[in-house]
């Protein structure tokens, strides 16, 4: 078992007595335990380490934390591996202590107490090793954030979380990191272009997580009534949703003037022939050229050929596609899309992969099959507006065209009109189920509507007492009769 140093405090009544344990394991009598789990979980003193666990919880949940510090103590020394909760708490007493703490030396002994609070759980209760450690790096930079050589410890954490965790991340992982990044770069001690790496890297999760807690907070409002686990997930999802944004719009802040298509195509071809044969570097430039609308630029063709040349995979597929798509080049567009649609797993993925590949027939004027997998691709993805906007798109453009010939104007003009009903149904369902997507719906609603029958025209074709009307085109869509009376 590793050494570990654990400097911990003991408070009651405001009275600090220091223990220092600093060069011995504390945990040293439980090297040579019998293997006996009940032993292993509540140490030696089974019955006085429960009712050490008791005494600490009321207290604990009365919030009265300088009451359950002491038989806190006893079991994080004595019975480690009793409960995950040990180190929840602890986390949760320790971060009160520090907030209420005004002299400074004690302050700095009961923050490093708490980053030892991590250290333990990991030693005891491995699995999430990836997590804690970013919580800790989290919590290093909050409170150590004055001194540089400390900041930098907490970014090489929160990078080794990072990688790690990937799109499991949480929110607040991904803001402490670029923070952090940030301040090593005003410090001299990381790059402009590193800095862009990892602008790249955090955009591409936090468009992901965005897309995952969207979904996540969709299927929750189809319930009419949430249990206790549902209603803690929702608020979950809503602060990490808030915190994402957050970080979105700080990141974006930081590096406009930095990651604009020219200042990117400089970076990139100057960098490309050394990065050449590292993957890691061509997916961030793919990412983020696409990110910043430049894959008509020469390197973005580079990248996106090198990459998917190197390690083909559904995600260089699609980089080749989206090439593809701005080059005006459909067909074989389609085809990237589709290995990516393909190939992919992970259905929020595939979902994006589906929706380009709807844009994609939907600029080839292949409306049914844009539709289509404009459809599909909801199925992976629920709660998510802009394919619904893209089917009203796709009603709108060929209203016209649906339109009858058969001599009587007033009937005539009516049939070419009255596709908008169904591309505005689409579009007031699309801000229905997808708030982010209201701004764009409204303007097309507006639009549309003054294109769509009027009342007078309406009462002479079909009459003001039909509920629906069937349209009959390239598609079939049975709308709703928006000056349907029954009177």
């Amino acid at each position: 078992m590793r050494k570990i140093t654990l400097l911990l405090i003991l408070i009651s009544n405001t009275i600090f007595a220091q223990i220092n344990v600093d060069g011995m394991d504390p945990f040293s009598d439980f090297q040579d335990l019998p293997s006996d789990t009940d032993v292993e979980k509540y140490g030696l003193d089974e019955s006085g380490n429960r009712q050490a666990y008791s005494v600490y919880y009321e207290f604990y949940k009365q919030k009265s934390y300088d009451a359950a510090i002491g038989t806190w103590l006893h079991i994080f020394f004595n019975a480690p591996k009793l409960s995950k909760n040990i180190y929840v708490h602890g986390v949760n007493m320790y971060r009160n202590f520090i907030k209420n703490e005004s002299d400074n030396v004690k302050k700095e002994i009961l923050i490093n107490n708490l980053l030892s609070i991590y250290d333990q759980r990991i030693l005891f209760f491995p699995g999430e090793d990836s997590k804690i450690l970013g919580k800790k790096a989290v919590d290093l930079y909050k409170y150590k954030k004055s001194d540089i050589n400390e900041v930098q410890k907490a970014y090489l954490m929160l990078k080794e979380s990072f990688e790690m965790q990937q799109e499991t991340s949480s929110a607040s992982l991904i803001n402490y990191y670029f923070y952090s990044a940030g301040k090593l770069l005003g410090n001299n001690l990381l790059t402009k272009e590193e800095l862009i790496d990892l602008f790249s890297d955090l955009s591409g999760v936090i468009d992901y997580k965005e897309a995952q807690f969207s979904q996540e907070l969709f299927e929750l409002s189809q319930k009419s009534d949430l249990n206790t686990k549902e209603i803690k997930a929702k608020k979950i999802a809503l602060k990490e949703t808030k915190t994402l944004s957050d970080v979105r719009i700080n990141m974006e802040k930081a590096l406009a003037p930095h990651v604009t298509c020219s200042n990117l195509q400089v970076l990139y071809e100057l960098n490309f022939e050394d990065n050449q044969s590292d993957l890691n570097w061509l997916e961030r430039a793919a990412k983020l050229l696409k990110k910043g609308d430049c894959a008509d630029t020469d390197i973005y063709f580079k990248i996106a050929a090198k990459l998917h040349e190197s390690n083909p995979t559904a995600k260089s597929a699609f980089y080749m596609g989206y090439l593809s798509l701005k080059q005006e080049d459909y067909n074989t567009a389609i085809k990237y899309f589709s290995q990516a649609v393909e190939e992919e797993m992970d259905s929020i993925k595939k979902a994006d992969y589906l929706f380009y590949l709807a844009k994609t027939y939907y600029r080839k004027g292949a409306n049914a099959s844009s539709k289509k997998y404009a459809i599909e691709a909801t199925q992976y993805r629920s709660g998510w507006g802009a394919p619904f906007i893209l089917v009203g798109d796709l009603y709108a453009q060929s209203s016209r065209k649906c339109g009858e010939n058969t001599g009587n104007s007033t009937n005539d003009e009516f049939t070419k009109r009255v596709g908008y009903w169904a591309a505005i149904e689409k579009y007031n369902y699309a801000k229905k189920v997808d708030a982010s997507c209201a701004e764009e719906a409204n303007t097309k609603i507006q639009q549309y509507t003054e294109q769509a029958p009027d009342k007078t025209s309406t009462f002479q074709v079909i009459g003001l007492d039909e509920s629906t009307y069937r349209i009959e085109c390239w598609y079939v869509e049975v709308v709703k009769n928006p000056y349907f009376s029954q009177y």
